[in-house]
């Protein structure tokens, strides 16, 4: 029989893209919260090349899987 503390997740992948392509991937937790996440997300060396000093128009957070970012 499987010890079920052995079957919960410690981190999940969270895929982050910019314009609708994928620029990062982050090992988080998979309680984290939707600002924690969004934090990590814009902070990701990939993001911060990829937004290059554009506006970020919207943020949309699915956590813990998925960011998207749009910039203006």
């Amino acid at each position: 029989m499987a010890d079920p503390a052995y079957l919960v997740d410690d981190t999940v992948t969270c895929v982050v893209q910019v314009k609708g392509k994928v620029k990062a991937r982050l090992e988080v937790p998979p309680a984290i919260s939707d600002a924690e996440l969004e934090t990590l997300a814009l902070a990701a060396p990939n993001v911060v090349a990829a937004i290059d000093g554009a506006q970020v128009r919207k943020v949309i957070v699915r956590a813990p899987k998925l960011v998207n970012i749009v910039t203006g």
